[in-house]
C-alpha cells in the first residue's frame, strides 16, 4: 500500500502582518515567531508573512481540533543551509504529528503582489504499536458495548465472548478508521478480523502506510 499524503495550503496578506506589527510591535512578533525565524527572515514583512502562511499550512496537515489553541511558535519555519525552508515541530505540534503518524513535512513558500503563499505536504508513517493498540481499546470501550472492562482483556481474549456484537463491530471499525486514518476493505470485514484485539491490530497495521524515509520532526 502506498503511503497516504496530506497537503495544507494557505494565503496570507503582507499588509495584515504590517498592520499588526505597527500596532503591537515585538509583542505581536514574539507570539507568532521564534527567535530563529525572526533572525533568518531579518524581520522582513514579506518573508514573515510567508512563514506565517507556512505555519497555517502545517496546522492544516496536523488537523488540530478547532477548539485547540494554534501553537504558532511550536511550528517553526526555518532555513536549511541551502536556504530552502524546512519545518521543525515542537511541543504540542510535535505531539500531534507523532500521534497521527505525520512524517517529515516539506514546505514551499512564496510571496508576490502583497500576498504570501505556502504549501505543505507530508506522508503518513506507520503508527507505533502502542498507539494502534490504545486506539483499538479506546474504540472498543466507546463503541463495543462489552460486558467486560476493556482494560481487563488480554490481546488474545475472544471479544465476542466479551459481548461484542456484529452491529457494534461496525461502529468499532468506523471509529478506528477515523482515529488511524485507514479504511477497512470489504475482505477484512469478517468475524475473524474482530475476534481479538490482536487480530484487529494485525489488520489495522496492515492498512496503515509503511514508514516514510524520515520520521516526524
Amino acid at each position: 500500500m502506498l503511503p497516504r499524503a496530506r497537503i495544507g495550503t494557505d494565503v496570507f496578506s503582507v499588509s495584515d502582518l504590517e498592520s499588526s506589527v505597527a500596532a503591537f510591535g515585538d509583542r505581536y512578533l514574539g507570539r507568532l515567531f521564534t527567535p530563529l525565524e525572526l533572525s533568518q527572515s531579518a524581520r522582513d514583512p514579506e518573508r514573515l508573512a510567508a512563514r506565517f502562511a507556512g505555519k497555517e499550512a502545517v496546522a492544516k496537515i496536523l488537523r488540530l481540533p478547532s477548539s485547540a489553541a494554534l501553537p504558532y511558535r511550536d511550528i517553526e519555519i526555518a532555513n536549511a543551509p541551502s536556504g530552502a525552508p524546512l519545518v521543525r515541530l515542537h511541543g504540542l505540534a510535535r505531539e500531534a504529528a507523532l500521534h497521527q503518524g505525520v512524517g517529515r513535512i516539506e514546505i514551499s513558500l512564496s510571496h508576490d503582489t502583497g500576498r504570501a503563499l505556502a504549501t505543505a505536504v507530508t506522508l503518513l508513517t506507520r503508527k507505533e504499536p502502542r498507539i494502534v493498540n490504545d486506539a483499538i481499546r479506546a474504540s472498543l470501550s466507546a463503541y463495543g458495548h462489552l460486558t467486560s472492562p476493556v482494560e481487563s482483556l488480554l490481546d488474545t481474549d475472544d471479544l465476542y465472548q466479551a459481548g461484542l456484537s456484529s452491529h457494534a463491530t461496525v461502529n468499532v471499525m468506523l471509529a478506528l478508521e477515523d482515529e488511524l486514518d485507514i479504511e477497512f476493505p470489504d475482505e477484512l470485514l469478517s468475524r475473524d478480523t474482530f475476534a481479538t484485539i490482536a487480530a484487529i491490530e494485525a489488520a489495522a497495521r496492515s492498512l496503515v502506510p509503511a514508514d516514510a524515509a524520515a520520521d516526524a520532526r
